[in-house]
C-alpha cells in the first residue's frame, strides 16, 4: 500500500504499514494496539494527576501540589515512548529542533519543585506550574508538522483580541 507523498516526507522516508510511527520497541515486544493502550493510559492518569494537583494549590498545599501537577504532566509525557519508543524519545528530544524547549521544561519541572519546598509561595510555584505546561505544549508541538506555527498563530490571534 503506497502512502501519499507527503505522509512519506514527514516520517522522513522511514514509514511502515506493519509499525505506523517507525518505532523502537525498546525493552518492550508490544503490538500497536498495547502500545496505543500504553499512551492513552498515561495520558489519561497524568491528565488526571495534573487537575487533581491544581487544585491542591487552592487549599494551601504548595508541595502536594508541585509533586501530583508535575509527576501529572511527566506521566503525560512518559506516555509519548509508547507511540514512538522510549530510546527514539529520548534522542528526538534531544535533537537542536527540541533541545531548547526540552531543556526548559525540565528546568521549569525542578524550579517548580525548588519553589514548593523551598519558597512554599504558592502565587510563584503556579506561575512555574503554568510555565512548566506551556514548555511541554511548545515541545510536544514540534512532534506535529505546523504545530508550533499553529500554536503561534493562535496566540498571536488571542493578543490582538485583548
Amino acid at each position: 500500500m503506497s502512502l501519499p507523498f507527503n505522509v512519506q516526507q514527514a516520517m522522513g522516508g522511514r514509514f511502515s504499514m506493519s509499525d505506523p510511527m517507525n518505532t523502537d520497541s525498546g525493552m518492550f515486544n508490544l503490538t500497536w494496539n498495547q502500545r496505543l493502550t500504553g499512551f492513552g493510559c498515561c495520558f489519561v492518569l497524568g491528565l488526571a494527576m495534573s487537575v487533581i494537583g491544581a487544585s491542591m494549590i487552592f487549599i494551601g498545599q504548595v508541595a502536594a501540589f508541585a509533586v501530583v501537577y508535575s509527576l501529572g504532566n511527566v506521566i503525560s509525557l512518559f506516555g509519548m515512548g509508547f507511540l514512538v519508543g522510549f530510546k527514539r524519545q529520548l534522542k528526538m528530544a534531544t535533537a537542536p529542533v527540541r533541545l531548547v524547549a526540552f531543556l526548559l521544561y525540565i528546568g521549569l519541572l525542578i524550579g517548580t519543585f525548588v519553589v514548593a519546598f523551598t519558597a512554599e509561595i504558592g502565587v510563584v510555584c503556579l506561575v512555574f506550574a503554568i510555565a512548566q505546561y506551556c514548555a511541554l505544549a511548545w515541545y510536544s508541538a514540534s512532534y506535529i508538522p505546523y504545530g508550533r506555527k499553529m500554536i503561534k498563530s493562535a496566540c498571536g490571534t488571542c493578543a490582538r483580541a485583548i
